[in-house]
């Protein structure tokens, strides 16, 4: 059954790979982010139907216009892949306020930005879905993590709360990834960790483990729900 899928944070890591996991399917994917001649790169090495659109998150303006172009070209949406994250690391006592904030903005405004715009048009769908990709963070707090995992703890408490009102009206999903070897870390501004970091993220799972989740929940039967999938790096 096509669905029109709308997927944020689609221009690098576990965005892309869930990208180019959907090539071939019979949906038609929209893919957000502010990364536009990345997502352009990816949308020509897929099959599927597919739009770009040049959208960040935390401004709600852009996040407004991209839906209003989704529904006049495609008639509206039925899932929604909340993926865009970002994420600092510091011992708590030597954090940046204004990496703290930014995560806060992106992960939890962000997600609840375009979520809130989409709500309206899932309810209308047979098959509006929710997925919101967490973290094993929002289970667990690890050292000089503290204020990613609360934003992570947050998205967790989103997707509950979804669930618990509008179960009968659409499908709730959240996947909590633990070290995905992508990009990520790189965000990091703390040089005395960083390359600890990326050693350790460097043995997490390839970023097509985590997108072959997503494609599970999605390609479930009508009533069948995947309420949480938590994914842990196993044995090498």
């Amino acid at each position: 059954m096509k669905k029109v899928i709308v997927l944020t944070g689609a221009s690098s890591g576990i965005g892309a790979a869930t990208a180019k996991a959907l090539s071939n399917s019979p949906h038609v994917l929209v893919m957000l982010a502010r990364g536009v001649e990345k997502m352009k790169a990816i949308a020509s090495e897929i099959d599927c139907i597919s739009l770009v659109i040049k959208t960040d998150v935390t401004k709600v303006e852009e996040v407004n216009t991209a839906i209003e172009t989704v529904v006049e070209k495609f008639g509206g949406i039925d899932v929604l892949i909340n993926n865009a994250g970002i994420g600092y690391f510091d011992p708590i006592d030597e954090g940046k306020l204004d990496e703290w904030h930014t995560m806060v903005d992106v992960n939890i405004k962000g997600l609840l930005n375009i979520t809130h715009a989409c709500i309206p048009l899932l309810k209308k769908s047979e098959n509006g879905h929710v997925i919101n990709v967490t973290s094993v963070a929002a289970h667990q707090v690890f050292p000089n993590s503290a204020v990613y995992s609360a934003t992570k703890h947050a998205v967790l408490a989103i997707s509950k709360g979804l669930h618990q009102e509008l179960q009968k009206d659409l499908k709730v999903t959240s996947i909590s990834p633990g070290a995905v070897n992508t990009a990520f870390v790189d965000q990091t501004t703390n040089q005395e960790m960083i390359s600890d970091l990326k050693a350790y993220f460097a043995k997490g799972m390839h970023p097509d483990t985590i997108a072959q989740q997503i494609i599970y929940a999605i390609e479930q039967p009508k009533n069948v729900t995947i309420s949480e999938i938590i994914v842990r790096p196993g044995r090498s």
